[in-house]
């Protein structure tokens, strides 16, 4: 009798283990997802803000000095009538390499995001995507303009309102501006995506 309730007793503790060791993995396997998503979906809402704020440095109004090369700049700074195209385009050859790192970034990282959560959210980088190519082409006429001046431009007075709120950042409250939101409305699409499981891993 002592020895079968030894064995039931040892039986029972087995199981518990069991059943304590399995809830554990099952714990540790949930910590360790939760920690990975958090980690992902932090690491590619950064990539995003640096995008968004990468368009702000390529549609920023003003051009600097400094950003000429030197030998086509006079004494005052100023970029030469000459070196108007040549001047102009290396001003934003070297704007849009910060917006092509950002957006290098952010293509890993929206790969990465896809992989934790499927492709569903595939298409989240489009809008992104597509504001990249209008900024692209407003500055490839822009150089054209400058580099063709007597050639007739073929936009009308609405396409080139438009053009020029594509080029140049005005402010987040710029009746002007009307490209800024589309940006914002954009970088939106991932936080409501990416937001929750960020919070998650604070409360």
């Amino acid at each position: 009798m002592l020895s079968e309730i030894k064995d039931i007793a040892v039986g029972l503790s087995a199981a518990f283990t069991a059943f304590f060791a399995f809830k554990g993995i099952s714990t540790w396997r949930a910590e360790l997802k939760g920690r990975s998503e958090y980690q992902i979906a932090k690491d590619t809402l950064r990539a995003v803000y640096r995008v968004r704020e990468a368009f702000k440095h390529v549609r920023g109004p003003a051009i600097y000095g400094y950003e000429y090369p030197e030998e086509m700049t006079n004494t005052h700074g100023h970029l030469k009538r000459e070196f108007k195209h040549a001047g102009t385009a290396h001003v934003y050859e070297k704007r849009w390499k910060v917006l092509h790192d950002a957006f290098v970034e952010l293509e890993q990282c929206h790969l990465e995001a896809m992989v934790e959560w499927g492709s569903e959210y595939q298409d989240v980088i489009v809008p992104l995507r597509k504001c990249r190519v209008d900024v692209q082409l407003a500055i490839q006429h822009l150089l054209s303009r400058y580099q063709n001046p007597h050639e007739p431009d073929w936009m009308n007075a609405e396409e080139r309102k438009e053009q020029q709120a594509i080029l140049y950042y005005g402010g987040e409250s710029s009746k002007y501006d009307t490209f800024t939101p589309k940006i914002n409305d954009a970088v939106t699409k991932f936080e409501v995506w990416l937001r929750p499981h960020v919070s998650r891993k604070r409360s």
